[in-house]
């Protein structure tokens, strides 16, 4: 079967279990930065150079309206949002994104004063703040969990002998739970017999940073061969990233993935190997032969350290869609209703037009509505360019802390376990990430403001795609 057809189709399997971080209440606009678009123009004349004040002089662009505006903010640096490549510099121009610049001024300027500023200097399109994301209780160090429930020798109920698939209820519920209904649950097994995930997809987990060693995970993990093989230090594929071998830290800009709890626990639930006798199952984690699986890349936004800032997201989002990555993973958002911030979206846009591979053409950018159980339009979760997750309990109904609106567009379970710290929730959206790589048919529910409860029947009833959907039908 091929994937080409049947990408969004596959994003119902893997949004299964919707990551349980999300929207939360609105943080604070990061102190001495702001990030401008530039009319085409102004962008051409400033370049592709990071400039810097010289020490006892003002910032200089050579744009005299950019010039003032430094010198009101007290500006000492701006940078392109992205570092320069020349294979992907017409494609990024078609979207805009080699007109996104980020200035750094002086924190005794408030963010929104900068924001004024730049936004009414000549030959600036868009002047917005940078909004840090959070990720609820999710954000603390890296820690293992330990402890876990152990199970009987799997049976011949579970296709796979991984010890803790009978306690992932989420992808077989047998209703043996508490409270717990049979079917409630993202129907994988069935799912399983159709594909269990092939190495040539790539998923981005934009989040924390994945645990790349760990025993469960390794194998599937995105190596970059041209750094793995290179010189320390040299950006040896000259894709602008250094040594960015099992993907790029957003938050240090270096290739040092910092494993991070929520990362870790959202790649286990994304492609842990499969049948290999060891912890969890993954949605996409191969059936424990040697070419199968999808492969990870991990682009950290989260870094749990402290003094350290989360990354760009935008900036994330472009990577992954540059390093042949077409599913990204993202269980974030602004807390804010109706917050949104255009570089984002941008990118957005660009990793769902352009991202390629030989088994998908364009890509699927999928988001957790998050977890302030709030009626709103949350971005970028509500943007209609991307698969948006909302929460289900195993006794199938909506989880009380998800939020949810008519954009939502599926509905996946949330709650227990996997790696890294539980948190007492699943990831929706990782599930739904993997089972984009290959449910035959593509399987859209609207959720109303009113929260109905739901049956098996309707949760797994097929409907044709909404037009209002950039998305194709497909047949098995």
């Amino acid at each position: 079967m091929h994937i080409t057809s049947m990408r969004r189709a596959m994003a119902l399997a893997m949004g299964v279990v919707l990551l349980s971080i999300g929207a939360l209440a609105q943080p604070a606009a990061r102190k001495g930065v702001v990030r401008i678009k530039l009319q085409s123009e102004v962008a051409r004349k400033i370049g592709h150079r990071t400039m810097k004040k010289a020490p006892g002089k003002q910032l200089a662009t050579g744009v005299t309206s950019l010039d003032k505006a430094a010198a009101s903010t007290r500006a000492y640096s701006i940078r392109p949002m992205l570092p320069p490549n020349d294979k992907f510099a017409d494609r990024r121009a078609k979207y805009g994104l080699d007109r996104w610049y980020v200035v750094e001024f002086d924190e005794t300027v408030t963010p929104q004063e900068a924001k004024r500023i730049f936004g009414s200097a000549a030959g600036v399109e868009i002047s917005e703040n940078v909004v840090p994301m959070s990720l609820k209780e999710g954000n603390g160090g890296f820690r293992e969990v330990s402890g876990l429930p152990q199970y009987a020798a799997a049976s011949s109920a579970y296709p796979f002998n991984d010890p803790q698939l009978p306690g992932q209820w989420h992808y077989k519920n047998f209703g043996t739970l508490p409270n717990a209904v049979a079917g409630a649950d993202i129907n994988l097994f069935d799912a399983w017999n159709v594909t269990t995930g092939n190495p040539e997809v790539v998923v981005a987990i934009i989040d924390g940073g994945v645990d790349y060693s760990h025993e469960d995970l390794a194998r599937n993990m995105f190596v970059n061969q041209a750094e793995l093989n290179g010189i320390d230090g040299v950006d040896d594929d000259g894709n602008g990233y250094v040594d960015d071998i099992y993907g790029f830290n957003f938050c240090t800009n270096t290739g040092a993935v910092y494993p991070h709890s929520h990362g870790t626990h959202v790649a286990g639930t994304v492609a842990a190997v499969n049948n290999n006798g060891i912890g969890v199952a993954g949605v996409a984690g191969g059936d424990g032969s040697a070419n199968s699986g999808v492969r990870m890349i991990s682009c950290q936004a989260f870094d749990s350290r402290n003094g350290v800032p989360d990354g760009d997201f935008a900036a994330a989002i472009v990577y992954a869609c540059e390093m042949g990555a077409t599913i990204a993973q993202c269980s974030w958002g602004w807390g804010a209703d109706g917050y949104y911030e255009q570089a984002v979206l941008d990118a957005i846009d660009y990793f769902t037009a352009e991202a390629q591979s030989d088994y998908m053409t364009g890509g699927l950018c999928i988001f957790a509505t998050g977890n302030s159980g709030l009626e709103g339009q949350f971005y970028p979760s509500c943007y209609d360019k991307v698969v948006s997750v909302t929460a289900m309990a195993d006794n199938l109904h909506p989880a009380s802390y998800s939020n949810y609106g008519d954009w939502a567009d599926l509905i996946a379970p949330g709650g227990l376990l996997d790696y890294g710290e539980a948190e007492g929730v699943l990831p929706r959206s990782p599930t739904t990430s993997t089972a984009s790589t290959r449910v035959p048919r593509w399987r859209r529910r609207t959720f109303p403001a009113s929260r109905p409860s739901s049956s098996p029947n309707t949760v797994r009833q097929p409907t044709s795609p909404p037009t209002s959907c950039a998305c194709s039908s497909s047949t098995p």
